[in-house]
């Protein structure tokens, strides 16, 4: 609040009281006509209560200048101050009180808006003119024989003052627009001047002579409807405060329609006229604002009526269609001719039942609405889902007028729904239902069973050696594998109990509701023999098999986290045992299970703890009897279980990728024993170290790091031989491909080991680089001069010399198997006839003393 804008009001309010009271004061106390009012409660509604000083010195400053005495300046600037004030105080509070914005005041836009102004007004007067006709009584300056009457006119003015001045300052402090913009400047300039002319005819006897008794106060009353109707309140308030004006001017000067008033009645006339003018104009005004604002309502209802998106429909008591809009047309294909007179049933797909029917109806008679989804039919005959919204419309007297129908196609967003559902619940390769829903409905299966008290069987299929099918042929004959094996179970399931895919080459199959469970074997083994089918993919025929696992409910468990768990074990144990096969779960697994997991979480600290031993088996020249190599075996020394053997551990160790640090440490332990040995008894000794399957899918540019070790120690790669095992082949055909060629480049040896045991030995042979094969121990164990397996060794050692690699025989037992094996010029052998693998401080000594493993000789006669 600037000290200016205080100045401003304070001057502007002198003024205008100034001129009141020197032309229109009555028995030289106050005027009938007290403009001032309304500028101060405008100014206090726009500025706020602040401005009270301004209003103050106002009264002061008016007072002073009409030579009122200090007592009766006094009582004004009391009275005076304290009315708008006391409106401000009014409005604030009621509108606090019932939730009503007090900024709506200053807008005047609403009947509501002018009320709380008047009932202010009426109040604020009365309180201000008692004050200040007391206040005048008190001091002696208005006599009581004029007090009522004094009264009266006080409050008639000041009311008048504010019906008249306050909407125009309030309405015109923001100058109207469009009024002077093309064809509507010439209404507007024809409007005010007219209004300005009528005001002197009437009030100032412009051409009275010529007029006459033409002339007459009705003619305001035109402009003041001509104002309302096109210029609304800034039309309507500019009628009334140039008339008035012009009134008071008149009426001071003593011509036109009020000429007499001010002489006979104090002005009471003309107040009471322009008082009851005012009122008319502004219900005029705000009756033709109304009707507008309906209108335009109207309209923007009909507009959205046309325009919506969403279809509309309406009916009469009879539920017959009087009117459909545009989208309906869209929607159903039905033009509004084909469908008005008819029912809605014009639109039934017939999928909803009677019973739907009638309890939507029941809903809408209870609350008079209703929302759902519900299936129709288009024109075409397409069925379309909708979300339909049903409204009663209702008379004044409460009876039924009819109803209105929204409804929005929402076919799309349910496909849309339908496939972001199946997406979730539903494998997107096979089509099968997927670990998710799998989960759902088992939850909902075991819930039944218990409540039944049913049984349920959870049987988990998992493909044997899919990974090899994968990445032999490629992963688009997975896909296709995959596919056909989900048909297969799909086919023989139907009707039977859920099938769903799991993940990767894992499905779950449930059979919910059992009474028994006898036949479950039997659909097992027929899932093995439909699986058992070669499948024909493209060019391709591929044999595969399944191991099964069988969880029951309630036998095994009774949640879902636990059966799954179950069948795992039960799945794992049947591939344990050759595949092909089915397994049930026992608690002996779930024993192996635990001790395996804690074997596990032991290995991981075995390295640290130094718990692990290598043993070396020595690898004897059967030509010369004397140690050539040997094959590093680790050992697991538990601090509580005591020695753990290698297929106990080994297994847990590639499942949980600690086998590449135990290759690792196996390594560094080799080389420094191999160094030793080549320093101190045999310059071309070898120490074969066995290679994992699982070591060749991590990165091959790890063994750049036993390369360098080996330089470090000065070693050459022929020092340390790799040995590996067909499955590794098979498994990891590039990789191990890559890593043999790393090896050979830096001077390392290959020993396929198990050789014989395999089905593609010869592709491998002579697809890889290979310095040795080791015969397998099943060859070995059974040798006899004119056994099969003779014949077979000889084939594997005469093939290997053709192919120039060296020969090793394992499991070596008796020296008749040495002779034999000799004698077909095997190059190595191992086995307990020799030495059981050993510490290396042992195998140290069988050097020290240059031990020559020869049969003795048998004397004569013997």
């Amino acid at each position: 609040m600037s000290i200016g804008s205080m100045l401003l009001l304070a001057l502007t309010y002198a003024l205008l009281a100034k001129i009141i009271i020197e032309n229109f004061a009555a028995q030289g106390n106050f005027s009938p006509v007290w403009p001032p009012s309304g500028l101060a409660l405008a100014a206090l509604l726009v500025g706020g209560h602040r401005f009270w000083p301004g209003i103050a010195l106002g009264v002061f400053l008016a007072n002073y200048l009409a030579g009122k005495s200090i007592e009766s300046n006094l009582v004004f600037v009391i009275g005076n101050t304290a009315e708008p004030l006391i409106a401000i105080w009014f409005l604030r509070h009621n509108f606090k009180c019932k939730n009503i914005n007090y900024e709506s005041i200053i807008k005047l836009k609403n009947s509501s808006d002018y009320s709380w102004l008047a009932v202010s007004a009426i109040l604020s007067v009365s309180i201000g003119t008692m004050l200040c006709i007391i206040g005048l009584s008190l001091i002696n300056e208005l006599s009581s024989p004029v007090l009522t009457f004094s009264l009266l006119v006080w409050w008639i003015a000041n009311l008048l003052g504010i019906a008249i001045f306050t909407p125009f300052f309030l309405i015109w402090k923001k100058l109207p627009k469009g009024w002077f913009e093309g064809y509507r400047a010439i209404e507007a300039l024809a409007f005010i001047g007219l209004t300005i002319l009528i005001g002197q005819i009437v009030h100032l006897e412009l051409f009275y002579h010529e007029l006459g008794s033409i002339a007459r106060g009705y003619w305001i009353v035109v402009c003041a409807t001509w104002g309302a109707i096109r210029f609304g309140r800034h039309g309507i308030t500019l009628v009334l405060t140039i008339t008035f004006v012009q009134a008071m001017i008149g009426a001071a000067i003593g011509i036109g329609l009020f000429g007499k008033d001010l002489q006979e009645s104090g002005l009471i006339n003309m107040q009471l006229a322009y008082l009851v003018v005012s009122v008319l104009g502004l219900m005029l005004m705000l009756t033709i604002y109304e009707l507008r604002k309906s209108q335009d309502e109207m309209r923007l209802a009909l507009l959205v009526y046309h325009k919506s998106s969403e279809a509309m429909m309406v009916t009469d008591a009879n539920k017959c269609i009087i009117s459909v809009n545009p989208a309906f047309t869209e929607v159903t294909g039905y033009q509004s001719a084909e469908v008005i007179g008819k029912t809605p049933r014009i639109l039934s797909a017939g999928l909803h039942s009677k019973e739907f029917y009638q309890t939507m109806w029941q809903s809408i008679g209870a609350t008079g609405k209703w929302q759902g989804e519900i299936q129709n039919r288009r024109k075409n005959g397409e069925l379309f889902t909708e979300v339909l919204s049903i409204n009663t419309l209702y008379n004044l007297d409460g009876t039924i007028q009819g109803w209105v129908g929204l409804f929005s196609d929402i076919s799309e967003r349910k496909k849309k729904e339908e496939l972001i559902w199946r997406q979730a619940n539903y494998d997107q390769l096979t089509g099968l239902p997927n670990r998710r829903m799998i989960y759902e409905r088992l939850n909902e299966e075991l819930k039944k069973c218990q409540y039944e008290n049913k049984q349920l069987a959870l049987i988990l299929i998992n493909i044997d050696r899919f990974r090899e099918i994968n990445d032999t042929l490629g992963h688009h004959y997975g896909d296709l594998l995959l596919k056909e094996v989900s048909q297969r179970l799909a086919t023989f399931s139907q009707g039977k109990g859920m099938l769903g895919r799991l993940g990767s080459d894992e499905f779950a199959f449930m059979l919910s509701n059992l009474d028994g469970t006898s036949l479950v074997g039997y659909y097992v083994n027929s899932i093995l023999e439909q699986l058992a089918i070669p499948y024909h993919l493209e060019n391709e025929i591929t044999y595969l098999t399944a191991s099964i696992g069988i969880a029951l409910f309630p036998t095994d468990a009774t949640d879902i986290a636990t059966m799954l768990k179950c069948a795992n074990h039960a799945m794992h144990t049947a591939k344990r045992e050759g595949r092909n096969c089915f397994h049930y779960f026992t608690n002996s697994m779930q024993e192996t299970a635990n001790t395996r997991m804690r074997l596990a979480n032991d290995l991981r600290h075995a390295v640290k703890n130094g718990e692990l031993l290598v043993h070396y088996q020595p690898i004897i020249d059967l030509s010369t009897g004397y140690i050539q190599k040997a094959e590093a075996l680790v050992r697991w020394q538990h601090p509580k279980s005591g020695i753990i053997n290698p297929d106990k551990f080994i297994p847990i160790a590639e499942e949980t990728g600690l086998i590449v640090e135990i290759g690792d440490w196996i390594f560094h332990q080799a080389a420094t024993q191999v160094k030793y040995c080549r320093a101190t008894y045999n310059s071309n000794f070898q120490i074969s170290i066995n290679k994992s399957p699982f070591q060749f899918k991590v990165d091959s540019s790890r063994c750049h790091s036993w390369f360098e070790h080996l330089k470090k120690l000065g070693l050459p790669g022929e020092s340390i031989v790799v040995e590996i095992t067909e499955s590794s082949m098979m498994e990891a055909t590039n990789n191990i491909y890559d890593y043999l060629l790393k090896l050979r480049d830096n001077g390392m040896q290959v020993a396929l080991d198990d050789f014989g045991t395999g089905y593609s030995s010869l592709a491998y042979l002579k697809k890889f680089d290979i310095d040795y094969i080791k015969i397998d121990k099943s060859f070995v164990q059974s040798l006899s001069s004119d056994s099969d397996d003779l014949t077979l060794c000889e084939a594997m050692v005469v093939m290997a010399h053709k192919l120039n690699l060296r020969v090793i025989a394992e499991g070596i037992e008796t020296w008749d198997q040495f002779e034999l094996l000799k004698s077909i010029e095997c190059d190595f052998g191992q086995g307990y006839l020799f030495s059981k693998p050993i510490p290396a401080n042992e195998l140290n000594q069988l050097f020290a003393e240059n031990t020559a493993f020869i049969p003795l000789k048998k004397s004569v006669g013997e």
